[in-house]
């Protein structure tokens, strides 16, 4: 297996207004929600250090909800900015984002399956830039907004089109040139993930397998199948 050292940036500055509060926080089987995410890294041979980009008035919480101690590498906060790309831009322009390859993993996102994120390292590693992705299972309608309420105007033809996850990994200095080729033509307004940031800069960017299992916190409700599948994840074999 290569060996090639990464640094993971976990965007954390968003204000949790759908799911009510602070989710990052909150309870994920004796541990927060951000504790359960670090913990998908904390081990991984390839990382080497782990960056939390957050609004600085969090960062004493969300030291004392993940205890860096715990963990044999170096977990640092920086700030974070007002939308998501420049959150991430902050943070990948740290002098500390020292190595040759970077994850972006959405914070709120704490049941990665270790194949899912093994699976996009090692394309990162062979292509530049890789994401983990599903198939859309669902039928997709467009809707238009009308006098009387929301109607369909038509269904979207699904093939070819997947949902995107987390880790999203890049070569660090090919992704900081498309941050600013973007930045420097104006392009970052509707950035929502950082593939979009090499799609828009013309980097091929590899699709890997992610899982169904790979969920992100947005609502409340989402606590529910998020313990559900942790509990699932964790317990032993013999009592499966």
């Amino acid at each position: 297996m290569n060996v090639a050292p990464f640094t993971v940036i976990l965007p954390a500055a968003g204000n949790g207004k759908r799911f009510g509060g602070d989710k990052l926080l909150a309870d994920l089987c004796g541990r927060s929600v951000l504790a359960r995410t670090v913990e998908l890294f904390a081990q991984h041979a390839d990382v080497d250090t782990m960056v939390i980009a957050t609004a600085p008035d969090r960062f004493a919480a969300y030291r004392d909800a993940i205890d860096p101690g715990r963990f044999r590498m170096p977990i640092r906060f920086t700030p974070g900015g007002i939308e998501r790309w420049d959150t991430v831009h902050n943070a990948l322009c740290l002098p500390l984002v020292r190595t040759e390859f970077v994850a972006i993993h959405d914070a709120a996102r704490p049941l990665t399956p270790a194949n899912v994120i093994d699976a996009a390292f090692q394309a990162a590693m062979r292509h530049g830039a890789a994401l983990p992705t599903v198939p859309e299972p669902a039928t997709l309608k467009a809707v238009a907004a009308g006098d009387t309420g929301q109607w369909i105007s038509r269904t979207v033809d699904r093939r070819g089109i997947h949902q995107a996850q987390t880790p999203q990994c890049f070569r660090t200095e090919l992704l900081r040139d498309a941050y600013k080729t973007l930045i420097a033509r104006g392009l970052t307004a509707n950035l929502t993930d950082d593939a979009q940031v090499t799609e828009f800069a013309g980097i091929p960017t590899l699709a890997t397998a992610g899982s169904s299992l790979n969920i992100k916190i947005t609502h409340a409700e989402d606590m529910m199948m998020a313990q559900a599948i942790y509990r699932v994840q964790h317990q032993s074999p013999a009592a499966r």
